[in-house]
């Protein structure tokens, strides 16, 4: 009998979620997700060629940020999980937190006219702030999952179901980016202030059109979801912040491992989507334009691993097993296209897209990692914590990309790259470009191996996770357990 026969045998079918639900919960997750492709993949490049501020400082700047998400982000979680109102504990984050985050994305995206050390301050400012509207968005769309179904496998296919929807727009939105922002090397060296202001007004109406879409879509989850699962009522007065964070990480050697798996993945995939652009532009010797096409067919990858991983997870039966594997295959892959690189553009995105379905589909499986350990949590303690754990899982994604920006910053600073330097490629030499293509591929290889040196004790197998299930079904039937509507 395979996993998935083996959690339906003891997994109430009410417990299913049905196709409105799981497309509502996908849309809300993909708004979000629009505004992260931007900042992961454009965010760095914009920053740097349109604001023109120096790398070194962008990726100092993205760091000294995560100071603050970790005292940000615990209190949020557990200010998540605390929550109760007459729409559930998550989902009024939904439309409440969508709209400030818009706003403040919007500012994100446009270049003030301040000299440059007023830029440095703004930036700050303002990327700090939208860290803080991000967090309060996503981390109770991470918390309502377990909230819409107690299935371990049902919880993987609505996972499945908001990556695949995110990564759509993901694909398109890239295209729009460089349709917006393209400018062609004679427009650049003829009029670099016309080719600036170009580029300053594509990116600012990319910021009001994702904007836009997370309204939107934050809308449709909240009519759209239903908390529905079964859990235990949480104690009145349970502590918040960093006492509740401390709580659920000590002597949990499960979080722990996940925990660092998530770090050394996300930091991983995250410096690879920073350094997309510039690769294209200074390796490749490509306009912007194949740089958005390039993020798209990332995207693309992504969807396709994604799709697979809930059949995977049903055949393996073990999210532990997948991470080893593939983390494996992923780093070879990195070798791979680092090689087709060298050879076309065309072979180089062909292994792309493969490398990338192995980046979709184990990006779902930490993250239902992360659904077993909630699991465990209250298997052992009689409460879930999902949001306090997701808030780590959040801050630890925001730790990975600002310690990609970092080296990424701080590496383009050293290979010789400076702040309001255009893609004209007279101005990059050979070492610049072999520099940045090894900041590309071969550091997030060695990160990628990290990662399955952590899932190896990652202790959280089949059989523990089915026996966990079997032992939370026979609780939730019981008095203490309450239902939530």
């Amino acid at each position: 009998m395979n996993y998935e026969k083996q959690l339906r045998h003891i997994i109430k079918a009410e417990d299913r979620v049905g196709v409105s639900g799981k497309l509502s919960y996908s849309l809300g997750f993909a708004g979000k997700d629009t505004i992260m492709t931007v900042v992961n993949n454009f965010l760095m490049p914009f920053l740097m060629m349109v604001a023109g501020l120096n790398p070194a400082f962008i990726g100092t700047m993205m760091l000294l940020a995560r100071v603050w998400d970790a005292v940000n982000d615990p209190i949020i979680g557990t200010l998540a999980d605390h929550t109760h109102s007459k729409w559930g504990k998550y989902r009024p984050y939904f439309i409440f937190s969508s709209i400030p985050m818009a706003i403040i994305f919007a500012a994100l995206m446009f270049v003030p006219n301040f000299g440059n050390s007023g830029k440095q301050v703004y930036y700050t400012i303002v990327y700090i702030l939208w860290g803080m509207c991000f967090t309060v968005v996503e981390v109770p769309y991470f918390g309502m999952i377990p909230a819409m179904s107690s299935d371990p496998f049902e919880r993987a296919s609505i996972t499945a179901w908001s990556r695949i929807v995110s990564r759509i727009p993901a694909i398109g939105l890239p295209i729009i980016v460089g349709l917006l922002t393209n400018v062609s090397r004679e427009q650049m060296e003829g009029d670099p202030a016309g080719a600036v202001a170009i580029q300053q007004n594509g990116y600012f109406k990319v910021a009001l059109l994702c904007g836009g879409l997370v309204i939107v879509t934050s809308v449709i989850s909240f009519f759209g979801c239903k908390e529905k699962a079964v859990s235990m009522e949480p104690a009145a007065k349970k502590a918040h912040g960093f006492r509740s964070f401390a709580e659920i990480l000590k002597g949990n050697y499960a979080l722990l491992m996940v925990m660092l798996v998530q770090l050394f993945f996300v930091f991983n995939t995250i410096l690879c989507d920073m350094l997309n652009v510039n690769y294209v532009m200074y390796y490749l010797k490509s306009p912007a334009l194949l740089g958005g096409i390039i993020v798209a067919a990332v995207a693309f990858g992504c969807i396709i691993g994604q799709i697979l991983f809930p059949y995977v997870l049903g055949v393996v039966g073990s999210g532990k097993h997948i991470m080893v594997v593939g983390t494996l295959i992923y780093v070879v892959l990195l070798g791979l296209n680092y090689i087709a690189g060298t050879i076309s553009v065309p072979v180089f995105m062909a292994v792309l897209i493969i490398c990338n379905a192995f980046t979709g589909a184990l990006q779902i499986c930490v993250v239902n990692m992360c659904f077993e350990v909630c699991d465990m949590v209250e298997w052992k303690t009689g409460e879930r914590a999902d949001a306090t754990i997701f808030a780590i899982v959040s801050f630890l994604m925001k730790l990975a990309a600002g310690l990609a920006a970092t080296i990424a910053g701080w590496g383009l600073s050293l290979a010789g790259f400076s702040g309001g330097m255009g893609p004209w490629m007279g101005e990059v030499t050979p070492r610049m470009a072999n520099a940045l293509a090894i900041i590309r591929f071969a550091i997030p290889a060695g990160l990628a191996f990290i990662a399955f040196i952590m899932a190896i004790f990652y202790p959280i197998g089949k059989e523990q996770n089915i026996n966990i299930q079997k032992a939370l079904e026979e609780k939730r039937n019981t008095k203490t357990y309450l239902k939530e509507e």
